[in-house]
């Protein structure tokens, strides 16, 4: 069975690629913001606080998984959101590197796609898919997890 490590805070974006991932069958480590609000019981998702202060952590949470998917909000004008963002997204990329992961997956706002496509590209030796939360962005994720395209692509579905 596939197994996948998602990342987020606790927004629509995070739950609808969780729902997605969990629907395929797919076992996901889902590291969020606030655990407490995730109300799924399911067999294949486990639930852990996401340490974005620890790179330490993040590291470690990231090793072993081929694929981890960062989703973040796209309510531009959630302030709270936006600095998660700014502050945390460099260095989630960084740990997934660090932890030898194969494959980052980047879900966010269409509006945001130049912050987040212009780091990835700067990236080289990175596998990165970059997916836009318009049309049914979950689905793709889901997608690009069970038969991914092992070559860097962007999307601005």
């Amino acid at each position: 069975m596939k197994e996948v490590a998602l990342t987020g805070t606790n927004c629509h974006i995070f739950a609808d690629v969780l729902s997605a991932l969990l629907h395929r069958g797919i076992a996901v480590h889902a590291y969020v913001t606030y655990p407490e609000r995730v109300m799924l019981d399911d067999t294949n998702l486990v639930v852990s606080r996401l340490d974005t202060d620890d790179r330490d952590a993040l590291v470690n949470d990231f090793e072993g998984y081929h694929d981890v998917v960062l989703t973040f909000n796209d309510d531009l004008t959630d302030v709270e959101s936006n600095d998660f963002t700014l502050h945390h997204y460099n260095e989630m990329v960084n740990a997934a590197i660090e932890a030898g992961v194969e494959r980052v997956i980047v879900v966010g706002s269409p509006e945001s796609a130049a912050f987040f496509m212009g780091d990835l590209r700067r990236r080289d030796k990175l596998d990165w898919v970059y997916i836009s939360t318009e049309g049914d962005y979950a689905d793709r994720v889901a997608s690009e997890v069970t038969a991914p395209q092992y070559h860097k692509e962007e999307y601005a579905v």
